[in-house]
């Protein structure tokens, strides 16, 4: 149970948070040139996607700590307290909460049309604290440049690199499609059960 609700975190942390950012540099890029409505309502519908991804991820996040605290032996429960309530539970909660907060904040108009905060918000949903934690320490002294990498998690060659962010794009714009979809045919259901209760 718990590596499937690990599996699930991973999906949604890469897979979407990630995705949102590079579709957010990119659809900041293609504003600036492109001022059609299409474009909007697209952008509308990513932002409402990721904020469900958002409350999604949290949720499972707790009911992961639940279920790896009810399948600990008693001195991994005892370790899991202390590391959440102890000295360091900042470094357990911040981040979940972090990416939270940035996602529920897109559902501002004021917060999500704004090209900083967006621009801020990306950023912080593609690097985890721990990726930038990585990062800086790759360029701590100890380190030698042969032993560099920065497509460790990618697993692609750099010529394969922006290639590959345009797919994790479109993989993400799929999602974001198959969301408006079943969004706009529940919609279309509940208003009907609306109609023929009223009458």
């Amino acid at each position: 149970m718990s590596e499937n609700i690990l599996l699930l975190l991973r999906i949604i942390t890469v897979d979407f948070f990630t995705a949102f950012g590079l579709y957010s540099f990119l659809y900041l890029v293609v504003s600036i040139f492109i001022k059609k409505p299409i474009l909007y309502k697209i952008d509308e519908e990513a932002v409402k996607f990721i904020s469900l991804a958002g409350v999604i991820y949290f949720a499972v996040w707790i009911i992961g700590i639940f279920v790896f605290y009810a399948e600990s032996n008693p001195e991994e429960k005892s370790d899991l307290i202390n590391r959440m309530f102890g000295k360091y539970w900042i470094g357990i909660w911040l981040q979940p909460i972090l990416w939270f907060a940035v996602t529920q904040l897109l559902r501002f108009k004021k917060v999500s049309k704004n090209a900083l905060l967006r621009i801020i918000f990306s950023f912080v949903l593609i690097v985890s604290i721990e990726r930038f934690i990585i990062f800086i320490t790759i360029f701590h002294r100890d380190y030698l440049p042969s032993s560099w990498t920065m497509y460790h998690d990618l697993d692609i060659y750099p010529s394969n690199f922006f290639l590959a962010l345009l797919i994790k794009i479109m993989v993400f714009l799929l999602f974001v499609g198959i969301y408006y979809l079943i969004k706009s045919k529940l919609i279309v259901v509940i208003k009907s059960k609306i109609a023929e209760n009223s009458k």
